[in-house]
C-alpha cells in the first residue's frame, strides 16, 4: 500500500515538469558534425551529435516536420527545478501550424496547440513515427475523436499522458508504440528517440550548423 502510494505521488510530481521522470539526459548540448549522414538515433541523446543538415534552428526544425510526425520536446534549466530530466514532453504535427497532445495535468487533457508554442523550447528532435501520407485522415479523425480526453498521470490510467495519448494514435493508423513501456512500467518521451528515425533536431543557437 505504501509504495503504491508513494508511485502515485512521484507521478503526480512530474506532472509539474513534463508528463513522466525521465532519468538520464541531465544536460543539453548538441553539436555539429560530418555533414551528410543519418542522425543514429541510439546514440543522439547520449552523445548529441548531430550530421551538420540536419542541425535545425526550433523553428525550421518543427516547420520542416512532416505531418504525423512526432516530436520529443527538451528543455534546459537547473537539475533541481526539472528533476525528472530534460526532454520530457512528446507532441505531434498534425497540420500545417497545429499540434495534437496532452500537455500535463495543470493543462487540460487532449488537445490541439499552434506549433509555435514548441518555439521557446530548447531542443526539438523530430521522429518518423511511420505515418504515410494516406493515414493522415485517419490519424487526424483519431485526434479529433479524442480531443478533450482527459490527462491521466504515467499511463497507469483510462486517460491520456503526453506519451500515451500518442501511442493511441499510432494505433489508430495500424502502427505500434511511438513510445515504448519501461522496465518500471512507465512511458519516458526520450525513449521514443533511441527506437525511432530522426528526421531533424532543432536547437535555439545553431553553431556550426546548417
Amino acid at each position: 500500500m505504501k509504495s503504491s502510494r508513494i508511485l502515485w505521488l512521484t507521478l503526480a510530481a512530474a506532472a509539474l515538469t513534463g508528463c513522466t521522470p525521465v532519468q538520464n539526459v541531465a544536460t543539453l548540448n548538441f553539436r555539429a558534425d560530418a555533414a551528410g549522414g543519418e542522425i543514429d538515433a541510439a546514440t543522439l541523446l547520449p552523445a548529441q551529435l548531430v550530421p551538420a543538415d540536419r542541425l535545425l534552428s526550433v523553428t525550421e526544425a518543427v516547420e520542416r516536420a512532416p505531418d504525423g510526425s512526432v516530436i520529443v520536446a527538451c528543455q534546459a534549466g537547473p537539475r533541481g527545478v526539472l528533476s525528472w530530466g530534460l526532454c520530457s514532453h512528446v507532441t505531434r504535427k498534425l497540420s500545417a501550424g497545429f499540434l495534437t497532445e496532452s500537455p500535463n495535468l495543470f493543462a487540460g487533457g487532449v488537445q490541439t496547440v499552434p506549433t509555435s508554442t514548441l518555439y521557446r523550447r530548447t531542443v526539438v528532435i523530430v521522429l518518423d513515427a511511420g505515418v504515410k501520407p494516406e493515414m493522415l485522415p485517419a490519424l487526424r479523425a483519431e485526434a479529433m475523436r479524442l480531443n478533450h480526453a482527459p490527462y491521466g498521470i504515467g499511463g497507469l490510467g483510462p486517460d491520456y499522458d503526453c506519451s500515451t495519448y500518442q501511442n493511441a494514435l499510432q494505433h489508430a493508423v495500424g502502427l505500434p508504440d511511438v513510445v515504448p513501456r519501461n522496465a518500471w512500467g512507465i512511458y519516458l518521451p526520450q525513449d521514443a528517440v533511441a527506437g525511432g528515425r530522426v528526421l531533424w533536431v532543432g536547437v535555439q543557437k545553431v553553431e556550426g550548423g546548417s
